[in-house]
């Protein structure tokens, strides 16, 4: 079994380092984690943990074995 989580948010994460921690516990598993930004809200923070230019590390210091995470901000998407 393989598993998608889908988090569509307009916010900014407030709890950083247990989100990043959370992620790279989740990148052992078989699953995928797709962010969907809506609004015009910063999300640099989304785009960090995409780990596109450099692999994900929890506030231990732990990289993540993979990337599983996808942000698509849906304003580039709209029209």
């Amino acid at each position: 079994q393989y598993f998608t989580l889908l988090i569509i948010t307009d916010g900014v994460i407030s709890d950083m380092d247990e989100t990043r921690h959370a992620i790279v516990q989740a990148a052992k598993l078989p699953m995928s984690i797709i962010i969907i930004g809506v609004g015009n809200a910063d999300f640099t923070a989304m785009e960090f943990l995409d780990g596109d230019s450099s692999a994900l590390r929890s506030y231990t210091g732990e990289e993540a074995v993979r990337d599983i995470v996808q942000f698509v901000p849906f304003r580039d998407f709209r029209n």
